[in-house]
């Protein structure tokens, strides 16, 4: 049964994808996809957990694999990433990021998905484990 809801989850995910290309002209060269805007809206379609810091580690590492496997999937930039992915905080990350936010911008250091998803593991994914 599980393996059937993998697969179907899979199949609904490509069928998702292929929606979403269209072929944009190339003036007398071979077509290339073109992925069209991804929405806020087209990402909580995926139900996407929530994350406040208040579980594991095995949990915090689960949250953030399931999040890039949605990423990938769709193909989703690195800028909707950053977005996408502070929109799913809540409590006390969400006070976490306002503040570590505050000190990428007084370093002049661009605020981008690969900051906040270093910044996050340091935090909430300790070294010792």
């Amino acid at each position: 049964m599980a393996v059937e809801d993998g697969h179907r989850q899979h199949m609904e995910t490509l069928r998702l994808l292929e929606e979403t290309r269209t072929t944009a002209p190339t003036f007398g060269l071979e077509p290339r996809p073109v992925v069209r805007e991804w929405s806020l809206e087209d990402f909580l379609k995926h139900h996407p957990m929530k994350f406040d810091g208040k579980t594991s580690p095995d949990a915090i590492d689960q949250w953030l694999k399931d999040l890039e496997r949605i990423y990938d999937a769709k193909m989703c930039p690195a800028e909707k990433r950053l977005v996408f992915s502070v929109y799913m905080r809540t409590g006390e990350v969400d006070h976490w990021w306002i503040s570590t936010k505050s000190i990428i911008e007084e370093r002049d250091e661009p605020v981008t998905w690969d900051a906040f998803r270093e910044r996050f593991l340091s935090e909430y994914f300790p070294d010792s484990i």
